[in-house]
């Protein structure tokens, strides 16, 4: 079977090797995304599959089902990037890698959240001009003491939950779907009860109508003043004029973002602070506020388990089998 591997990066490539020498299926990687001016480098090839944060528009799936190729295996957990009602009217079957490492992303979002909670980006810019008094960052607080919720309480969510519970934090989750097995670690209870209990609010769940500018200015109206802010899921979760001005009044003591609704402007991208977006610009001179360039799955770990499972899937579909990695809805 030959595969193409779109929008392949550097650290893919020894897994890419690995898996085709174990398997043998031939796998050729290009460095660019799937859309409509790349689609037909897809032609005498059986399967596709890619990662990347720009949409796959309704032209690309026609042109699939035109070359014979019937699926596209996603190399990441979130899959708004994709038109499903477009997919499935060429019939082209479509899976992601929702369990590749739940745990990259949750020890992430655990580590900028205390780096928040101790002040750490305070400190470092004191220290870098001399300042090495405690004055400069002020006093930390214990996760042991904090209410944390967690909004989307799927596989990275659970993670993240059974890690701060094993910390002695309160952990609270909201979540249309109720799992019996989380009861050890997890309270459920709804979202405005959440927020008005909660110290910490952390976005985990997917992009789609319900999820889209959830966090607006009615939603941070109804937070403490005082609370932390985490999104690793996407940035068109959070309304990031509402976000600015939450910072700016103290109703939020902080946020962490990995992701951001314009991240394609200036994600995996050089260039001068006075390059980035101006409202970029604004949010990163705040001591209170750490982004990251959409990095808390990059482990190891997640990049092996990314690349064997999609490449997995994608000769699953392709002989007609089923994987528990199909996006049906």
């Amino acid at each position: 079977m030959k595969i193409l591997m779109y929008n392949a990066v550097a650290d893919e490539l020894p897994y890419v090797k690995q898996w085709s020498e174990k398997t043998g299926h031939e796998v050729v990687t290009i460095d660019q995304p799937l859309n409509e001016e790349t689609v037909d480098r897809a032609s005498g090839f059986d399967a596709v599959s890619t990662q990347q944060t720009t949409s796959v528009n309704p032209p690309v799936y026609e042109r699939l089902s035109q070359l014979n190729i019937k699926q596209i295996a996603l190399r990441q957990v979130g899959y708004d990037v994709f038109d499903l009602p477009a997919a499935f009217a060429n019939h082209v079957r479509l899976s992601n890698v929702a369990a590749y490492s739940p745990r990259a992303i949750a020890e992430y979002t655990l580590t900028q959240l205390f780096n928040l909670i101790r002040h750490n980006k305070k400190f470092d810019r004191a220290m870098a001009q001399g300042d090495y008094t405690w004055a400069a960052g002020g006093q930390a607080r214990e996760i042991h003491d904090l209410t944390v919720t967690i909004i989307g309480v799927g596989r990275i969510g659970t993670a993240l939950a059974e890690m701060l519970h094993a910390l002695g934090a309160q952990v609270l989750g909201v979540d249309p779907v109720y799992r019996a097995q989380n009861e050890p670690f997890v309270t459920y209870t709804t979202l405005d009860e959440a927020l008005r209990r909660a110290d910490v609010i952390s976005f985990h769940t997917p992009l789609n109508d319900e999820t889209r500018g959830l966090a607006d200015h009615a939603f941070f109206e109804k937070v403490q003043p005082g609370t932390i802010m985490l999104n690793f899921a996407r940035g068109e979760i959070v309304d990031m004029t509402a976000l600015e001005s939450a910072l700016a009044s103290g109703q939020l003591a902080g946020a962490a973002f990995d992701v951001a609704p314009n991240e394609n402007d200036f994600m995996d991208q050089k260039q001068t602070v006075d390059e980035l977006p101006e409202n970029i610009q604004r949010l990163v001179a705040y001591d209170n506020f750490l982004l990251s360039p959409h990095i808390a799955f990059y482990t190891n770990t997640a990049i092996k388990n990314m690349v064997e499972m999609a490449l997995n899937d994608a000769v699953i579909m392709v002989n007609g089998g089923f994987t528990e990695n199909e996006i049906l809805r």
